[in-house]
């Protein structure tokens, strides 16, 4: 038996070592949750208007365009439920918050991140913002929460390679959808992407949105639901069923709530094919426009 665990140990400690190391190189590495974590720590109560949301704001909205002090806390796939945890963690430091603008998707309504395929990301909000680990062991590791080799990529592409994985402006805006490098506007695909099989996820989500308005109008603060500009190529594919719910559920919440407004530019004629990176997401050029419209509507 000795002998067997001897033999044992000699398999399992370079495999525990190397997870360690590998887990500690990943860490060291600076990230874009981080960088805002970072600012936020520093500078929460100054905040003036707080962007939170997806990718939509993430790379539609930046602060840079703001006359008061903006910070864009928005990031890939983030939900309403995430955004929900986000504002309860900093509301007691968010001593100047006057405005918070939140996308209302096409899909807000009916994902959460933890069902979606890229549910590796809920481990981020785990390690990095200190948010409560609600549903797996693993989302406490970096280097279980991703394939093995993307990992390791990962590590060789940063350490000997000297690559960034930063994507963030200062202020939290997503720099890396820009006009010279646009796609090509696959908005039926991507229409399909984020069409729901079913609405089982609607109240969880309906839920998380009358928490959020909650901790808000205790604290005066304004609310401005958005629902961002889209190439035709994507609006004109969405399911009308599923869009009608969305739009119907803001109105609804807006006439009932004092300190929420509803913006919906889902097929603004103000926005160009030049204002597109994909066909759901503004460039460099369509978020500037963006946050001078809404700077305007805050002001």
């Amino acid at each position: 038996m000795k002998k067997f665990l001897f033999h044992l140990s000699k398999i399992i400690f370079p495999i525990l070592f190397f997870f360690l190391v590998l887990e500690i190189a990943l860490r060291k590495i600076p990230n874009d949750y981080q960088l805002k974590k970072e600012y936020l720590d520093q500078n929460a109560s100054e905040i003036n208007t707080l962007i939170l949301g997806s990718s939509h704001t993430f790379y539609g909205v930046n602060p840079a365009y703001f006359s008061k002090k903006t910070f864009n806390a928005a990031y890939v796939s983030q939900t309403l439920d995430l955004d929900n945890d986000f504002l309860n963690s900093y509301q007691s430091r968010l001593k100047n918050l006057k405005t918070v603008i939140l996308p209302i998707s096409y899909f807000s309504m009916f994902e959460t991140l933890e069902t979606d395929v890229e549910k590796w990301r809920i481990k981020n909000y785990i390690l990095y913002y200190g948010f409560e680990n609600k549903y797996h062991f693993t989302d406490n590791f970096e280097s279980l929460s991703n394939d093995i080799k993307l990992n390791v990529k990962k590590v060789v592409k940063h350490y000997a390679l000297n690559k960034s994985f930063i994507t963030s402006s200062d202020l939290g805006w997503g720099t890396n959808f820009n006009s010279e490098d646009r796609k090509t506007f696959k908005g039926l695909l991507t229409a399909k992407k984020h069409t729901a099989k079913n609405f089982d996820l609607y109240d969880e989500n309906l839920k998380s949105l009358r928490e959020i308005i909650t901790l808000c109008k205790k604290n005066n603060i304004n609310i401005v639901f958005i629902t961002t500009p889209t190439h035709k190529s994507y609006y004109q594919n969405l399911n009308k069923i599923q869009l009608e719910k969305t739009t119907k559920t803001i109105s609804e919440i807006v006439k009932d709530n004092s300190n929420c407004k509803y913006i919906n530019l889902l097929n603004s004629n103000k926005f160009t094919d030049e204002d597109f990176h994909d066909a759901d997401h503004l460039n460099e050029i369509g978020a500037q426009k963006l946050s001078l419209f809404l700077n305007n509507v805050i002001n």
